[in-house]
């Protein structure tokens, strides 16, 4: 495989299969091949808002929303380690923030998410 699109997929997996998850990807990709990365980053007002409420915490940065689908939030250093461990460089890692506003309701919303782009080694 020379390319490999991550949008939102790492984050629904529990944190203790993700290296394993990234090992299988690895072992299929070709050294040089690409993997392009997007996903929830740390202190996403996702995040934010559901350590108030107790029980959808299911670990540090992993939580579970109501409709039962889970969230794992990125930073971009435990990013580029579970990426370096199962096989692959980190080219780019950036953390994008953005500021969304309801009008309706009248309130913001800081989102933050995580891109990045790995190279198989």
């Amino acid at each position: 495989m020379d390319i490999c699109l991550m949008i939102f997929v790492l984050s629904a997996i529990s944190p203790e299969k993700m290296l394993s998850s990234l090992t299988n990807v690895a072992a299929i990709m070709r050294k040089g091949g690409k993997v392009l990365f997007r996903d929830y980053g740390l202190y996403d007002m996702a995040q934010l808002k559901m350590a108030e409420p107790k029980g959808h915490k299911i670990q540090d940065n992993f939580y579970v929303r109501k409709d039962g689908t889970r969230a794992y939030y990125f930073s971009e250093e435990m990013l580029e380690k579970l990426f370096k461990d199962a096989g692959f460089k980190a080219e780019k890692i950036e953390m994008h923030k953005r500021l969304v506003r309801n009008r309706k309701e009248g309130y913001n919303m800081h989102r933050r998410w995580i891109q990045a782009e790995f190279v198989r080694e």
